[in-house]
């Protein structure tokens, strides 16, 4: 069965089980998501349409490997069983 993720029960199920990976009695990864979200958007070129959040690229060097994303692994690693439960997101969505 395909779902709809655009109905406000499984956004707010996304939200929940974001913020339940990120937030946890030992860390509060909340402003490293942000950062993630930020560096990952913002690799965006308008004038040739490249980069950005799409195909979430950061997963692999050499953005991953780049100084300036030094940490965000952690928060990418805190993401991936989300993204085993909400198989038909992209990483990228997850991430955004």
């Amino acid at each position: 069965i395909e779902k709809d993720y655009s109905s406000s029960f499984l956004k707010n199920a996304l939200k929940h089980e974001c913020l339940h990976n990120i937030i946890t009695q030992k860390a509060n990864a909340c402003p490293m998501g942000v950062r993630l979200a930020w560096h990952s958007a913002g690799t965006y070129d308008k004038s040739d349409n490249t980069g950005g959040s799409n195909g979430a690229t950061m997963r692999f060097a050499p953005e991953a490997t780049d100084g300036a994303n030094a940490g965000l692994g952690i928060t990418r690693d805190l993401l991936r069983p989300v993204r085993a439960k909400f198989p038909q997101l992209s990483v990228s969505d997850i991430w955004v």
